[in-house]
């Protein structure tokens, strides 16, 4: 008996054998087999694309506050990634923020990099977006737990003022302890540029209430104001030919911006734009340099420098103005409406104890104001602190009233320090009738 069975035991073995096998290859290769050749197929076909870019513009919005539009998102290999035709709007007003033709980045190491190929930004949207960044981006410091490194070809940034393009774009965001620091350096496009221009924004979150400083450093090269012309819009009010060399340090707390200009220096102001209905008449072509410019809370503090007016006319209303409030000598007769001059020169200086004034014409005496055709026509000098009101007085006396038309306000008067408000008359403290009544 033992020896019939046997084939069959044999026989039932060998069965199960090949069951075990076909188990095997089913699991362990047809199965993920077929589930690859799903997947690739999966993700060759426009549906997926499609999904994977809709992830990728929601994730994109969550984190920067902007709405971007992908046309194509192309994996280039595990961890390196290219999108093409990137815009990017507003979410909530629909207006254009810029676009990026070609977006390559790959993460290697924790470490992401990103190249941007013909960015444009619109300088108008500059403001909105650099809040939305600001709160969304850097004040989230989860965020920014790992190094970011940017490079651009081209980015060209187009205002109403014209196009400025800035080249050789590097941009690196490195994360500290307590602060995240974001470096960027470029130049502009068709200048002679020793160095790179510098930009760098701290958070700096080891302070009680955080804070955001920012800096800007020329590179000792001036750049043109149209570069944020749309982002400030008082700035073309001071000419489409000025141009600003030196440092600019801001720092964003609790209290609002407080910025300092020391050691800067702003050529080509047009001054008849800077004037323009005004109570008062000046044109020519200004340079001013800043030794020491303090802002804070957008109100001028302290500052110290000169200003040198070219090529000019200065009308005789201000100039009886400044003779009362500023105690300018003049030396032309008031029978005309403006004197010409060709050079008007003075330094100027103000803190606590006031505003301090005198000519610097390149000529004898001392304290000449303004000459022309070699003549001095006005002199000046301080010899004493005037009051912190009287340059806001001279250019817009109480009874001036229009500013820049179609605006409520004007560049220099914001900055201007105002006339204290006149000090209430101290009266007793208002003391109610009360009458007790008692019950007995």
């Amino acid at each position: 008996m033992v020896g019939v069975n046997q084939p069959i035991g044999a026989r039932m073995h060998e069965r199960t054998r090949r069951m075990i096998c076909q188990m095997v290859f089913v699991v362990a290769c047809a199965l993920p087999t077929l589930m690859t050749i799903s997947t690739v197929l999966v993700r060759s076909t426009p549906w997926f694309d499609n999904w994977r870019r809709d992830r990728l513009e929601t994730e994109l919005c969550d984190r920067f506050g902007l709405r971007f539009e992908i046309g194509v998102l192309k994996v280039l290999a595990p961890g390196a990634m290219q999108l093409e035709r990137v815009h990017v709007t507003d979410p909530e007003t629909g207006a254009d923020v810029g676009s990026i033709r070609v977006v390559q980045f790959t993460t290697r190491d924790g470490r992401l990099a990103l190249r941007l190929a013909q960015p444009e930004v619109r300088a108008a949207q500059l403001p909105h977006a650099w809040n939305l960044l600001h709160d969304r981006f850097l004040c989230h410091p989860e965020l920014t737990t790992h190094p970011v490194r940017i490079a651009a070809d081209d980015l060209s940034i187009s205002s109403t003022s014209g196009g400025v393009t800035l080249t050789d774009l590097q941009a690196y965001v490195q994360p500290h302890d307590f602060a995240n620091e974001t470096i960027m350096q470029f130049k502009i496009a068709g200048r002679e540029m020793p160095s790179p221009a510098t930009i760098s924004i701290t958070r700096d979150r080891s302070r009680r209430y955080p804070e955001t400083a920012w800096k800007l450093h020329t590179g000792g090269t001036s750049l043109p104001y149209s570069l944020l012309s749309d982002y400030f819009p008082q700035l073309p009010k001071l000419g489409n030919g000025c141009e600003f060399n030196g440092p600019i340090g801001c720092r964003l707390n609790r209290e609002g911006w407080n910025v300092d200009l020391g050691g800067s220096s702003i050529t080509g102001i047009e001054v008849s734009r800077v004037f323009d209905n005004l109570a008062h008449k000046l044109t020519g072509t200004a340079d001013v340099w800043l030794g020491q410019c303090r802002i804070e809370r957008g109100l001028l503090t302290g500052i110290a420098g000169g200003v040198t007016i070219r090529n000019g006319q200065l009308g005789d209303s201000l100039l009886q103005s400044a003779q009362q409030l500023l105690g300018v000598q003049s030396l032309v007769g008031s029978h005309r409406p403006a004197h010409p001059f060709d050079l008007m020169q003075f330094r100027f200086a103000m803190d606590d104890a006031g505003w301090q004034f005198v000519g610097a014409c390149d000529t004898n005496p001392a304290g000449i104001l303004a000459v022309h055709a070699s003549r001095p026509i006005a002199l000046l000098r301080t010899p004493q602190p005037l009051a912190i009101s009287a340059p806001k007085q001279l250019v817009a006396p109480e009874y001036s009233q229009p500013l820049f038309a179609g605006e409520a306000n004007n560049l220099v008067l914001d900055l201007l320090p105002s006339p204290a408000p006149p000090a209430r008359q101290s009266s007793p403290p208002l003391v109610p009738r009360v009458t007790m009544r008692t019950q007995d």
